[in-house]
C-alpha cells in the first residue's frame, strides 16, 4: 500500500505542477523532488509508461504493473480536480493546430522512448548502482523533451496526464477528441517498450538475464 500511496502522491503533485504552471524548470524541479521522496518507496515511477517499462526491464513484477497505471490515473485525476477548483479551468492536451495526428503521434513516441530509456539507465543499470543523480538526471529531461515536442504534440509522453485531463474534462463538460486520448496513451506506452528493449541491446550488462515478458519480482 505504501508504494502505491507514494505513487499516487508523486503523480499527483508532478501532475499539478504541470496543470498549474505549465513552466517548465518548474515541472522538471517537481519531478526531481518527488523522485528523489520515492525513489526508494516506489521506484518513483509516477507514469504509467514508466511503470511498463520497469516490467519489461524486470524491475516490476507484473501482477504489480494494473496496480501502479490506477495509482497513477488517480493522482493524475485529482491533480487535474484541483487545478480546475484552483484555477477554474484546466487544458486539456491537444497536438498544435497545424500537426498532423501522425506527427504527433511520432514526436510522442520518440519523447516518451527518450524518457523511459533515461530512467531504465541512471536508475536500473549496474554502472550507476548508488548514484545521486538519477533525480536530476530524470528530471531535467523534461524541458528538453518539452522544447523538442511541445510545439508539436504538446509534450505530454504520460498517459496519466492525458486521461487525468480527459475524465475531469468529460465532469466539466470540456469536448474531448477520443482521437487525441488514445493517441497519447498508445505512443506513450509504444515509446516505453522500445525503450525497454533499446536498453536490453545497447545498456544491459553481458551477464544480466534477457527477462523481457517473464515474470520477476
Amino acid at each position: 500500500m505504501k508504494r502505491l500511496l507514494m505513487e499516487f502522491l508523486g503523480t499527483f503533485f508532478f501532475i499539478l505542477s504541470i496543470a498549474m504552471s505549465f513552466n517548465p524548470i518548474a515541472i522538471a524541479a517537481m519531478l526531481m523532488v518527488w523522485v528523489y521522496i520515492g525513489a526508494f518507496v516506489s521506484g518513483a515511477h509516477y507514469n504509467p509508461l514508466v511503470s511498463l517499462a520497469m516490467a519489461l526491464r524486470g524491475k516490476l513484477a507484473w501482477e504489480k504493473l494494473p496496480w501502479y497505471w490506477l495509482a497513477q490515473i488517480l493522482g493524475g485525476c485529482v491533480a487535474f480536480f484541483a487545478a480546475a477548483h484552483l484555477h477554474g479551468q484546466i487544458a486539456i492536451p491537444a497536438p498544435a493546430l497545424e500537426a498532423t495526428l501522425l506527427q504527433a503521434f511520432i514526436i510522442e513516441v520518440l519523447l516518451s522512448f527518450v524518457f523511459a530509456l533515461i530512467i531504465l539507465v541512471v536508475g536500473t543499470a549496474e554502472k550507476y548502482k548508488g548514484n545521486d543523480i538519477f533525480g536530476f538526471a530524470i528530471g531535467f529531461s523534461i524541458p528538453a523533451l518539452a522544447g523538442v515536442g511541445g510545439s508539436i504534440s504538446g509534450g505530454i509522453f504520460n498517459p496519466a496526464i492525458a486521461i487525468g485531463a480527459a475524465v475531469v474534462g468529460l465532469m466539466s463538460g470540456a469536448p474531448i477528441v477520443w482521437a487525441h486520448l488514445l493517441m497519447y496513451v498508445v505512443a506513450a506506452l509504444l515509446g516505453g517498450v522500445l525503450a525497454a528493449y533499446a536498453f536490453h541491446y545497447f545498456i544491459a550488462e553481458k551477464h544480466e538475464e534477457i527477462i523481457i515478458f517473464n515474470v520477476r519480482r
